[in-house]
């Protein structure tokens, strides 16, 4: 199995940061497992289906986005119609929805059952990136005054920011390379998620062989670089690598670009292949 590069140091990032007096998670019947869309990047459904032996689609929801534009919207054809991934709700009794992976305990409350694997989106929650500095969301389910930042190790934290804010840059281009490949194919007639879901995983498994070989202390610099650099407006795929650039840096930049760009090409040019067979079995009957 590929295992996921810095899986173990960011368990132990997390031991480092100082825990909130008390830590107001404890008591939270988990607000957030069955209130909130968890909307996952690539990185995100990738580590899961590895790490569990599972298939993506085991967990996945394809969220229909009729006006709503991000970086992180698929399409599946030429048609415009664009999609959005997220952890799969199921449907209780009492009619609320739950995340697939919530454990129900005693007195109401809910756990994450795969809580080292979680998503960034709950990785992160409550807080948010503000200019560059740690912020709790004005809309997060928490009761008010229940974080104190002062409690916290703001510098991991604004770290950890940086890496969320890398992994769903990289899922951006994931995205914008498979769309501009479907653009320009006929509507489909049935709707089918799994051509996206392969792409993307073969994606990631490239991109697990690269951070194989990134050297384990620079990643601390290239988090951070990412956050100042989104902070600034800047998103560091959008430019050409510049040779001056720290060598861990421009390897890590370059290997992403590589990545995506050798992934679509072979899937794509199997397509290609695979449509052509087919049109000269229907010329030659």
């Amino acid at each position: 199995m590929l295992r996921p590069a810095g899986l173990e140091n960011i368990a132990n990032r997390k031991l480092e940061m100082k825990e909130a007096k008390p830590n107001p998670c404890i008591a939270c019947p988990g607000h957030c497992c069955f209130r909130n869309l968890i909307n996952v990047c690539g990185y995100d459904a990738w580590l899961v289906a590895r790490e569990l032996a599972i298939e993506p689609t085991d967990f996945l929801a394809f969220a229909y986005l009729q006006q709503e534009k991000t970086p992180y919207n698929f399409h599946l054809d030429g048609s415009g119609k664009s999609y959005l991934l997220s952890l799969y709700m199921n449907e209780c009794p009492d009619g609320s929805r739950r995340c697939i992976f919530a454990l129900n305990l005693p007195h109401g409350q809910l756990r994450c059952g795969i809580y080292p694997l979680r998503p960034i989106a709950c990785q992160g929650y409550p807080f948010v990136l503000d200019e560059g500095e740690v912020a709790v969301k004005p809309w997060a389910l928490c009761p008010q005054d229940t974080w104190n930042l002062a409690d916290l190790d703001l510098a991991s934290l604004k770290e950890e920011m940086g890496r969320f804010d890398m992994e769903f840059s990289i899922y951006g281009l994931v995205v914008a390379s498979w769309n501009k490949h479907v653009a320009q194919h006929p509507p489909l007639e049935k709707l089918d998620f799994r051509p996206f879901v392969n792409y993307m995983m073969d994606v990631y498994d490239e991109l697990q062989r690269a951070r194989a070989e990134v050297p384990s202390d620079a990643w601390h610099e290239i988090w951070n670089r990412w956050r100042e650099s989104e902070a600034s407006g800047v998103n560091q795929l959008e430019f050409p690598v510049m040779e001056s650039e720290p060598p861990a840096w421009g390897q890590w930049l370059q290997s992403i670009h590589r990545a995506v760009e050798d992934t679509v090409s072979r899937r794509f040019a199997f397509h290609k292949m695979m449509d052509e067979e087919r049109t000269t079995e229907v010329c030659c009957v």
